[in-house]
């Protein structure tokens, strides 16, 4: 019986429908826009989307395939004694989470904080083609530097240990996926108690093991810290943002907040900073405008697919934006942010589901 449940319960977590990365296209944040507009100029949308990034291509996968000519310390998950960490030691004062022995580690090294920093890819001229093409990644003290540099901007801020193309390229693959397949993960981790294996789960969909570890780390303390609080609604949602035009975050995210802001610091990329749009919504000047094209300097028959390469290069300062006639300021047509699935959220759910189970097991 309680294998059935068990296997009841999996069943619902892969029975939800991904959306696919072209969904996400033109999708609505908060209200009718992309992202949360300020107040200050009416509460109206900015138009003008050049680097920003809202879907992915075929093309954008090619950057799991880059192979990394040097090894920098920023992409190790470490202590700064160069041993195993737990990247949420600092928030929770260094004590440890019961069940969870990895979290009686030390504090993971984080990048410096620096907005001026961008992190960025210097591409090898040997490369005959994008797909595998070779890179080194290095910190730049400014987006002008970087340029001068002929460096392809990634993010703004530091690099950190996610901040590789081919981290950046299992982001890009698993667009539409990552939530349920999260899912997946956190489920046997939740009746084995393995963190390696949880590691390996987030290995197998692509990660580097320093990222897929930090990844694990987030799904577990997400699980431990956060269920109660993102429990689905009666209508069976789970809720992101609250009413426009303000969509302040659900009580979910404010559990969550803490570990991401630390989860992001240690990862380097965050999607923002990288002009990257999610299905949570940020404020609109929180968008570091950016241009991604792993074909950067090849024309269309290097790229691999038959695609056009286009100018990869950062938005310098700010774009214009434009704006709509219409303010976002009705609550009866901004009804907020829901969704089913959503990465830490679906997956604290489930775990919540399944401690009913874990006591008649144990």
């Amino acid at each position: 019986m309680n294998v059935s449940r068990f296997a009841l319960l999996l069943a619902l977590a892969l029975s939800v429908s991904p959306a696919s990365s072209a969904d996400f296209l033109n999708t609505p944040r908060c209200g009718d826009c992309w992202c949360i507009t300020d107040s200050d100029d009416g509460n109206t949308c900015p138009t003008d989307m050049a680097g920003i990034t809202d879907t992915f291509s075929e093309t954008d996968t090619l950057y799991s395939t880059f192979e990394l000519l040097n090894d920098p310390d920023f992409l190790k998950l470490q202590s700064a004694d160069g041993n195993p960490c737990f990247p949420f030691a600092d928030t929770l004062n260094n004590i440890p989470v019961a069940n969870y022995p990895e979290s009686e580690a030390p504090q993971c090294v984080s990048p410096d904080e620096d907005d001026d920093t961008v992190c960025g890819y210097v591409y090898d001229s040997s490369s005959a083609t994008c797909e595998g093409r070779k890179y080194n990644i290095q910190n730049f003290p400014s987006m002008n530097d970087a340029m001068g540099s002929n460096a392809a901007i990634l993010h703004q801020g530091a690099c950190g240990v996610c901040s590789s193309a081919q981290d950046f390229g299992a982001r890009i693959k698993s667009a539409g996926t990552l939530e349920t397949e999260s899912i997946v993960c956190a489920t046997s981790y939740i009746f084995s108690r393995d963190f390696p294996a949880l590691v390996s789960c987030y290995e197998a969909l692509g990660f580097t093991i320093d990222c897929a570890t930090l990844w694990a780390h987030f799904a577990a303390i997400n699980g431990s810290k956060c269920a109660f609080k993102c429990m689905p609604g009666a209508t069976g949602v789970v809720k992101l943002n609250g009413l426009a035009p303000q969509c302040e975050p659900s009580e979910c995210f404010t559990c969550q907040e803490n570990y991401k802001e630390d989860f992001d610091r240690i990862a380097g990329i965050e999607f923002a900073k990288a002009g990257i749009t999610e299905r949570f919504a940020h404020d609109c000047n929180d968008f570091y405008r950016v241009i991604h094209d792993p074909c950067l300097g090849f024309d269309s028959s290097a790229a691999g697919d038959g695609s056009a390469a286009t100018a990869s290069t950062p938005v310098e300062d700010e774009v214009p934006v434009g704006s709509t006639s219409e303010t976002l300021n009705n609550e009866d047509d901004s009804a907020g942010n829901y969704i089913h699935t959503t990465l830490c959220a679906m997956a604290v759910t489930l775990t919540l589901s399944l401690l009913g189970t874990l006591s008649i097991l144990v």
